[in-house]
């Protein structure tokens, strides 16, 4: 079976106050902010998730740490080296750069460039950032020069440092698997690498953008098991053979134990066809009850759907 491993941002409900800043297209700033309480510190988690998951491996959040510079990262990487389990990726949320502004793309790319030096020092696998921002509309299916340049440069960078760069289908025009795979064409496989997200397709993530930044006219999530949801499917067969790495969300557990909005050993069939056999994250985005105990039945439906796949 491939690596197994646990995303931070799962118990997220337990790790304290969420401060996000997301650049809308015309370069206003849209902030998300969460008063969750901290019941544990994040540099904690590698060793609770070892004992409580027995995973192989961890990740992590950028904005659930102050910056580049805050001392847990390194706490959170000794922690995991201790527990024995591997530090596999940072998801890195900054900047846009689809932006049209070059100063602000300039500044983008360099606090980016920050953050991958950060991560390799780290020891990171990957490090994932934004092919623009989540909130960017979708504007044809060809990504502008300006991003892909601006991906290349950081991956040759990433490349340097010994860390593998990735894009995740994650809102806006990347969810968009069409886009997404000029995208990764453009600018070649040896700077640029895809997270694959088997949640993060325009069906799903189109309607929850829209609430988030109020949309009276937001569209209804698809209902789960409806036929709404087949091109989140399509969309995982159009990417699964680029995928470097899964993020396996779940947008809720229910107290039967049932998992949504996406059928997991679906999905897992559709990878195992297209041949992967690279690292699954878990990545649980459910509101409500025990995320320890939520996250823990999407990792135990993890490994046994993906195991019937061979």
């Amino acid at each position: 079976m491939s690596i197994l491993s646990v995303s931070s941002f799962s118990l997220r409900e337990q790790l304290g106050p969420i401060d996000l800043t997301v650049v809308a297209p015309e370069g206003r700033e849209i902030r998300f902010s969460t008063d969750f309480p901290a019941l544990f510190d994040i540099a904690e988690f590698p060793r609770l998730a070892a004992a409580r998951f027995g995973g192989a491996g961890v990740e992590t959040v950028a904005f659930q740490f102050t910056g580049p510079e805050d001392p847990r990262l390194d706490r959170f990487a000794a922690e995991a080296a201790a527990a024995g389990t591997r530090l596999l990726n940072v998801a890195v949320d900054v900047g846009d750069l689809l932006t049209e502004d070059p100063v602000r793309r300039a500044d983008d790319v360099a606090t980016l460039t920050t953050w991958i030096d950060r991560c390799a020092a780290l020891g990171s696998t990957f490090v994932r950032v934004n092919p623009g921002s989540p909130l960017s509309p979708n504007h044809g299916i060809t990504p502008p020069e300006h991003l892909v340049d601006a991906l290349s440069v950081l991956g040759a960078h990433a490349r340097d440092r010994g860390v593998r760069l990735l894009v995740e289908n994650h809102g806006g025009p990347s969810s968009n698997a069409v886009w997404m795979t000029r995208l990764l064409d453009a600018v070649g496989q040896e700077n640029l690498g895809l997270l694959l997200d088997l949640g993060n397709f325009d069906v799903i993530t189109g309607p929850m953008t829209a609430a988030l930044t109020g949309d009276p006219d937001s569209p209804p999530l698809p209902l789960r098991g409806s036929a709404a949801l087949e091109p989140v499917y399509r969309g995982i067969e159009a990417l699964a053979g680029r995928a470097e790495l899964v993020h396996v969300k779940a947008h809720a557990v229910d107290d039967d134990g049932s998992v949504g909005l996406v059928d997991l050993p679906r999905a897992f069939a559709i990878l195992a066809r297209h041949g992967y056999r690279g690292p699954l994250t878990v990545e649980y985005e459910g509101t409500g009850g025990d995320p320890w105990a939520r996250t823990r039945q999407v990792l135990d439906l993890t490994a046994a759907a993906f195991a019937t796949t061979r």
